[in-house]
């Protein structure tokens, strides 16, 4: 049986005569009388009552009328499907991303992807950078909003902008009024961490380095798996933590931002696989880039009390995005 058979019954089963079903589909008759009779005899059964006047169908042509314009209009719909996602307009999207990426980038790519995409379903996932690289390896998520870096070789990585980086304090802290701190300062101060010593994370990792750079060894006296609760933990009096710029865009109760002099900027990197060919990914990924390009200039980045400067990727970017 072939789908040339099913479109043939359907269309004398819906006009109930031969003559207009053929003119229906642009044949002649007889052609179209020969083909409903090889399909009733690959059945074995009769799907017409052809001496009637007009033609009706026998009880099997009933139930298999419903059954055949059911596979049909599946099989168009995965037909429509398939070139949908081929053109990048429907699918779906898992998306990594590490807190302080709603700060700057994700709210406007997201706003500007849903628009242009509005078929492809955005999956999203707060997760630490080392968790999203084992979600990209193991294919659970397509792209990974990560910092300061993951560092595998089988992962792609795209700078796109540094911020600098601050310390949170309490609002009632001796450090609160200041206007820059070092991180030598820090000594014998109880530190929130986040990303957790025991979790091995690259965020934890960035953050000890600071410490340990300017000769101190901090005394983590919490460890946090999340930022919110990072920074709730400082609004509560348990420590002082390092924090990036983007932190500070957002007014927090019991919360200061206060700049770390003298310190690096930590990156923010668009993580995917070399491979990837999707093309909702490759649009996504398209959009991305030109959004960083866009927020090139710094006045479009919200001001923040001690975000002074963004540095944003000099470009190019690593790969190539085909015409979508």
């Amino acid at each position: 049986m072939e789908l040339r058979h099913l479109r043939y019954f359907l269309a004398v089963a819906e006009e109930l005569n031969f003559s207009r079903a053929a003119q229906h589909l642009h044949i002649a008759q007889p052609p179209l009388s020969q083909q409903i009779r090889q399909l009733e005899d690959e059945l074995g059964l009769q799907l017409f009552e052809r001496g009637s006047r007009p033609l009706r169908l026998t009880e099997a042509g009933r139930f298999f009328h419903t059954e055949a314009r059911q596979i049909l209009a599946k099989l168009d719909a995965a037909v429509d499907g398939t070139r949908r996602i081929a053109r990048g307009q429907t699918g779906w999207l898992g998306l990594g991303y590490v807190g302080s990426a709603m700060h700057v980038l994700v709210p406007p790519v997201l706003r500007r992807f849903h628009a242009e995409h509005p078929g492809v379903e955005v999956l999203l996932f707060e997760m630490l950078t080392a968790d999203q690289a084992a979600a990209l390896l193991d294919r659970r998520i397509h792209v990974g909003f990560v910092r300061p870096a993951i560092g595998h070789d089988e992962l792609v990585e795209e700078l796109l902008y540094a911020e600098p980086v601050g310390i949170a304090v309490p609002a009632d802290h001796p450090f609160a009024s200041r206007a820059g701190l070092h991180i030598a300062e820090l000594a014998g101060q109880p530190i929130v961490l986040f990303g957790g010593r025991a979790a091995r994370g690259v965020e934890s990792d960035f953050i000890l380095s600071l410490f340990r750079q300017g000769g101190i060894e901090p005394q983590a006296v919490v460890e946090a798996q999340s930022m919110e609760s990072c920074l709730g933990l400082v609004a509560a009096g348990m420590g002082l933590a390092v924090v990036s710029s983007g932190y500070g865009h957002v007014p927090r109760a019991g919360v200061r931002f206060v700049p770390l002099t003298a310190a690096p900027s930590i990156p923010m990197k668009l993580a995917y696989r070399p491979q990837e060919r999707s093309p909702a990914v490759l649009a996504f990924l398209k959009i991305v880039r030109e959004e960083v390009s866009k927020t090139r200039r710094i006045s479009e980045f919200p001001s923040a009390e001690y975000a002074t400067h963004i540095e944003l990727s000099p470009g190019p970017f690593v790969g190539t995005i085909p015409a979508m």
